[in-house]
């Protein structure tokens, strides 16, 4: 991956629709924190290709992803539809006091520049954790906090597009508390948001406008479950399912320091671990 140039935050016409008995939105960030995307530091190191249920599986590592992308391997390449996954949000240790960790589901960012994504986030707070639903249309803003939840709290999140009116709906829910909201994008008229890859990632967030990181926020163990995709090709299913579905099992680390690692998917390849390894 290319260094990403980290742009300021614009305004948005964006939607956000609340569920019933929904708690009342967290202010959003005035001015930009950080950004969850793909991973700036470099490219991707490609550490070898072994045998899949289906399509291939290629091991990288990546900064600060971790967890799983598929791209298309069909010619021309299918371009990706929907994405979903459900996670316990796992509760978080601070390492330092301004530790952070995201959780979500969305489209691009491996492969290029842009990522439209949605889920949960652990953020330290003065040593303090707060954790919040939140949605993002990488670069075009920063990271959209919307709902305070809890640890412990069960959550899921879809990304959707509409060919037909080339937006892109980011849901996210919390099925603990009963709440959940959901927003409708279009991608920025000076990008491409070409949905080149479905991901399910856990993540240490940028430093806005630099290429540095917050400290990562002590998750222990974070399960992904129910991760499942569809292309405009007619494939759907889990990440295992189809043949022309190419898989990148994403190591988080750099030259010297791994800051946390990937497990093997299950047997329906829609589940998966990610373990936190250091700050």
């Amino acid at each position: 991956m290319k260094l990403r140039r980290l742009l300021p935050l614009t305004a948005l016409a964006a939607a956000v629709v609340f569920s019933a008995g929904a708690a009342a939105p967290a202010s959003a960030a005035s001015t930009p924190t950080g950004y969850a995307g793909s991973p700036f530091g470099g490219a991707a190191q490609h550490t070898g290709r072994s045998p899949a249920v289906a399509g291939p599986l290629v091991n990288a590592t990546s900064r600060n992803w971790a967890g799983y992308a598929i791209t298309s391997l069909s010619t021309p390449a299918a371009t990706f539809t929907h994405v979903h996954a459900s996670w316990t949000q796992r509760p978080v240790t601070c390492p330092t006091s301004d530790a952070w960790a995201v959780f979500w589901v969305g489209f691009d960012g491996w492969t290029n520049g842009t990522v439209e994504q949605g889920g949960s986030s652990a953020r330290c707070v003065n040593s303090t954790p707060v954790y919040q639903l939140w949605w993002e249309m990488f670069p075009t803003n920063a990271i959209q906090p919307v709902l305070n939840i809890n640890a412990g709290d069960s959550v899921s999140a879809d990304v959707t597009y509409n060919a037909a009116t080339a937006q892109f709906t980011i849901t996210v829910a919390d099925a603990t508390q009963h709440t959940s909201f959901s927003t409708t994008q279009t991608c920025a008229a000076n990008l491409v948001c070409s949905r080149s890859s479905a991901d399910w990632i856990v993540e240490a967030v940028g430093r806005f406008g630099t290429s540095d990181f917050f400290p990562l926020a002590n998750y222990g163990r974070a399960l992904m479950g129910n991760s499942v995709a569809s292309d405009d090709a007619g494939h759907g299913g889990s990440m295992t399912s189809s043949s022309t579905w190419q898989r990148t099992k994403i190591q988080e680390q750099d030259a010297t320091t791994t800051y946390a690692t990937t497990g093997d998917t299950s047997t329906n390849g829609q589940n998966f671990a990610v373990t936190w390894a250091h700050q």
